[in-house]
């Protein structure tokens, strides 16, 4: 889940800068990141629904392509304090 009153963000172009004033840290994020970034601002979600929404953003069919790309964005979003898994 992430706190977007904690986080300066923003989008040109499909790209994404974040920063994290806690960590004091700004993340450069791709257009798959940016997508995980911006649902996970609009409320908490499983890998399953992540991948779901790509999906249908993207117009792909259902692909372990997509959840892997999802599971890896969000180990990295962990890793740097930009989201914390579900209980």
């Amino acid at each position: 889940m992430l706190a977007p009153a904690d986080l300066a963000w923003r989008c040109w172009d499909g790209e994404y800068i974040v920063f994290h004033p806690f960590s004091g840290m700004t993340h450069y994020l791709d257009a798959t990141a940016g997508v995980v970034f911006e649902l996970l601002l609009e409320r908490p979600a499983t890998v399953r629904d992540l991948t779901i929404e790509l999906e249908s953003l993207t117009e792909m069919p259902a692909s372990d392509v997509i959840c892997a790309a999802v599971q890896q964005v969000l180990r990295r979003f962990e890793d740097v304090g930009l989201a914390e898994p579900m209980p």
